[in-house]
């Protein structure tokens, strides 16, 4: 991650002008917003913003102001550019003392009361938090420092909600396999050293479920709903789908990011896209087509129905 053009820092202006009167007086007017002190965005600049934008400058003003800082679990996964299902709560550091660790206070400040001041109050902030990791490997990434790609993978595989890591944990496995560390059909568990951080994890549950994670993690989702897809399709115990489809002849028709060849099914999830090319091709080839969307996913009854109506069952679970 590169600083964004759209913070403004006080020590730069004070260095060209002479003054931070140009900040400060629009600062106090409400027509900027403190991100933290000597860190500042155009009020209507943040409005506008979406949330991500909103958080990657967030983290950008804490890496400014603590030079030596290494961000840590989904804040990592940011400053690597790997999607995330949705921005963190907080800033994550990484730190090496228990002492350190924990939610530092908010600086985000927005002064004035006019309707667009008060809309950016409302939008939130991203208070910095201090994590415990005291085996820490720091990378550089664009302009800061933040937890290698495995460790990033691991940490947010054992701290994260299920979605949420199988989010960042597909965005892993597409940059290993970018880099040539991951075969492109292999899952993020065959990574030699994914497979090392997961065997030393203490607490049983954890391991059990980052490895699941891992295990379905792979580099063929091509967006975040096509992964955020995945972790709800097994967290409703339905078979995992293949990652696409080839007709009798092994010819390339068109590319359903789901497909269930034992039953003959195959799965599209929208994000905003009605129809892919080739869709029709399937169809004719007696292959049923369910497509979902974002409001599907947030509330997995929904997904769960249109399965079911395909044809699809629940995995039988295993009797104790």
């Amino acid at each position: 991650m590169d600083i964004p053009p759209q913070i403004i820092v006080s020590a730069e202006r004070l260095a060209l002008t002479g003054s931070t009167a140009v900040i400060h007086r629009p600062f106090r007017a409400g027509r900027l917003v403190r991100l933290r002190r000597g860190y500042y965005v155009k009020t209507s600049t943040w409005v506008e913003a979406t949330p991500a934008q909103r958080f990657e400058w967030s983290a950008a003003a804490v890496g400014l102001a603590f030079e030596q800082s290494v961000f840590c679990g989904e804040s990592a996964a940011v400053v690597l550019g790997v999607p995330t299902l949705r921005p963190p709560e907080f800033v994550d550091l990484a730190t090496s003392s228990e002492r350190t660790t924990g939610r530092r206070p908010a600086t985000f400040v927005v002064h004035g009361k006019s309707v667009l001041a008060e809309k950016a109050r409302n939008t939130g902030n991203h208070p910095m938090r201090y994590v415990l990791r005291r085996d820490a490997e720091a990378v550089v990434s664009g302009r800061f420092s933040c937890t290698s790609p495995v460790q990033t993978a691991v940490d947010v595989m054992c701290t994260s909600s299920f979605s949420r890591a199988l989010v960042v944990a597909d965005g892993i496995a597409r940059m290993l396999a970018e880099q040539g560390s991951l075969g492109q059909d292999a899952c993020l568990i065959e990574h030699p050293e994914i497979a090392l951080a997961l065997d030393g994890i203490v607490a049983d549950a954890t391991k059990h479920r980052a490895v699941r994670i891992a295990s379905l993690a792979n580099a063929n989702a091509d967006s975040v709903g096509e992964s955020y897809s995945r972790a709800v399709i097994e967290l409703l115990g339905f078979e995992q789908p293949l990652p696409h489809h080839t007709d009798d002849s092994d010819q390339f028709v068109a590319r359903a990011a789901f497909w269930w060849p034992e039953h003959l099914i195959a799965g599209e999830f929208e994000g905003g896209q009605q129809e892919k090319p080739g869709e029709e091709s399937i169809r004719a080839s007696g292959i049923t087509v369910v497509r979902w969307n974002w409001a599907d996913l947030e509330e997995p009854g929904l997904l769960r129905q249109k399965l079911l109506r395909a044809g699809l069952r629940p995995r039988a679970r295993a009797s104790s």
